[in-house]
This record gives C-alpha cells, sequence and structure tokens, in this order.
C-alpha cells in the first residue's frame, strides 16, 4: 500500500517504508496532483496547463508519459493503477492512502481533535507551485470553518445548560415535577439520543444525565418508555434531585467536573 503524508515534512510511504529515491521531482509533483483531485480521471490538458504551460503539446505529450513512466517504476505500482491514454490520466484513487484524506473525512465528520492532529502542518510544505497553495489555502479554510463550527456547537450546548437550569430552578421553586432528572449508566462508549423535550447530557465514565418531560405520564411510565427506547434495564438507572443536576451544570459551564458527586449522591 502506498500511503502519503501531506501535511507538514511530506513522506511517501511504501507498506509503511518511507520512500526517499525518485527519478523525477516533477514525476512525484504530478502524483500529488492527481490524488489530491480526488478525481479517478484527469484531463491531460489540466496537467499540460498546470506542468507545462508554454512548451509545445508534442513535448507536453512525451514528458508527461515519460514521468508516469518514472512514477510506476518508483513506486512499484502495475500500470492499471496509473496510466495515461489519449485524453485522461487515470489513477486508482483508492489504492493509494493519504492523511489528506483523513483530513477531509474529519472535516466532514466534524472531527475537531482528529482534524488537529493530521493538520500539524502547511500542505506539501516546501512546494512553492501556484496549484499547491491553492489546496493550501483551502485546506486552511476548511480547518478554520470546522473550527467555527466547533465553537458555535460548544456555545449551542452551554445555552442547553443554561435552559435546563432555568427549568429545574423554576421547578424547585413550584415543586411541579414535569422534568425527571436520571443518572444512566451505560456500556462503554455506548451513546443514545432522547426525544424532543428531553435533555441528554454525556459524562466521561460511562454516564449520562437524562432529564426526561413527563408530559402527562405519571413517573413510572416515563422511565420505563424512555427505557425500552434505548434498551437499558432499571437497574444501570438512578433518580437524582436538581440540585445535583444544577451543581454540574454549574461545574461543567465553569469547566470543573463534578461526576463524582453525582455518582454519590444519586438515589436508587
Amino acid at each position: 500500500m502506498i500511503y502519503i503524508k501531506f501535511f507538514g515534512d511530506w513522506k511517501v510511504y511504501s507498506n509503511g517504508k518511507e520512500m526517499k529515491e525518485f527519478k523525477s521531482r516533477k514525476a512525484l509533483k504530478i502524483f500529488f496532483y492527481l490524488l489530491l483531485t480526488g478525481r479517478t480521471r484527469v484531463s491531460v490538458n489540466e496537467l499540460f496547463r498546470t506542468f507545462w504551460a508554454g512548451y509545445s503539446l508534442d513535448y507536453a505529450k512525451k514528458n508527461l508519459n515519460t514521468q508516469l513512466y518514472y512514477l510506476r517504476n518508483d513506486l512499484k505500482i502495475p500500470k492499471e493503477y496509473l496510466s495515461g491514454e489519449r485524453e485522461f490520466v487515470y489513477i486508482a484513487q483508492d489504492y493509494f492512502q493519504s492523511d489528506y484524506k483523513e483530513f477531509l473525512e474529519a472535516i466532514e465528520s466534524v472531527d475537531l481533535e482528529k482534524a488537529k492532529q493530521i493538520f500539524s502542518g502547511p500542505l506539501l510544505e516546501g512546494i512553492s507551485d501556484e496549484w499547491v497553495k491553492k489546496y493550501r489555502v483551502n485546506c486552511q479554510r476548511m480547518f478554520d470553518e470546522l473550527l467555527f463550527t466547533y465553537e458555535s456547537n460548544l456555545i449551542s450546548e452551554r445555552n442547553k445548560f443554561i435552559r435546563l437550569k432555568s427549568i429545574l430552578e423554576h421547578q424547585m421553586v413550584t415543586r411541579e415535577r414535569y422534568f425527571i432528572p436520571l443518572l444512566i449508566r451505560t456500556e462503554k462508549n455506548v451513546t443514545f439520543s432522547v426525544r424532543k423535550g428531553d435533555f441528554l447530557l454525556m459524562l466521561d465514565n460511562d454516564k449520562a444525565i437524562v432529564v426526561l418531560e413527563r408530559g402527562s405520564k405519571d413517573y413510572e411510565q416515563a422511565i420505563n418508555g424512555f427505557l425500552r427506547r434505548i434498551g437499558v434495564s432499571r437497574d444501570n438507572v438512578a433518580m437524582i434531585d436538581e440540585n445535583n443536576v444544577l451543581n454540574f451544570i454549574s461545574s461543567r459551564i465553569l469547566g470543573d467536573s463534578n461526576e463524582e458527586n453525582l455518582s454519590n449522591n444519586s438515589n436508587n
């Protein structure tokens, strides 16, 4: 398998071993270009404009075929993975893996931590071709947008905490129990969703706070219906009072965990 590290100090690996000897630097740049397009076929005219602007068409055609030959030999790959025909160059994108692909996946899944790990430096650092600069700028833009989305989500989560805090404080004053605070013990890395009107606050130790909107149901009906939906037994659920949830909300907003107190103060 061929793996390319595009970000920061770029490298090419074959079956886990770094490759350092290449016949042609231009061939390597063409290889990078083909991979970054994400397309399985790229127009030869596009490659001519990018790498042989100002040269004759005959010279560009001969040189492109030579560079592709160098690449296949250096990478030790069969022709079906990389070939040039009359109008297109074909590349088997699935055969080649890269941190650029992983970066795009992190962007799509809004995984900021993964994107940070991958985005260790500029794309193809040290290569100053104009087409590289365009991809480099685009990567920075995608990362900035992901960061903005993440920060917006944090604001949204904080607003959710504030709204729940207001509801529970009002409930404590009026003693009208329209919301039921629960502490749920889950299996490791298990997640679940709640209905509109409920609140879900995932903790870091295989637990979650769920505040159920009771509606017209009594306590038992609301709790049992919820547990059936998420497939959790009653043994893994404890009712907690509003003060415990409010303490957690306050500590989470301030960034200071209070989960141990929740476990210790829950009512079975």
